[in-house]
């Protein structure tokens, strides 16, 4: 059996709606290829250094999708 953590013990819904809204799944600056057999994640957004931003963690300049 599995021990999950308190949070975890509510609405299945209301616990996978919360671990959603950190990711940066579904916004429209994110782009995917596949390279060498695998497929690569990366952030369109471009940062005012010329970076772009990390892939993973919802920022203020999430935008919803395609």
């Amino acid at each position: 059996m599995t021990i999950l953590e308190q949070h975890k013990y509510r609405n299945p819904l209301d616990v996978l709606i919360e671990e959603e809204s950190r990711t940066c799944k579904g916004c429209g600056h994110e782009h995917s290829e596949k390279l060498w057999g695998q497929l690569y994640t990366v952030c369109k957004k471009v940062l005012p250094n010329g970076k772009r931003r990390h892939h993973g963690k919802r920022c203020k300049d999430y935008q919803e999708g395609k």
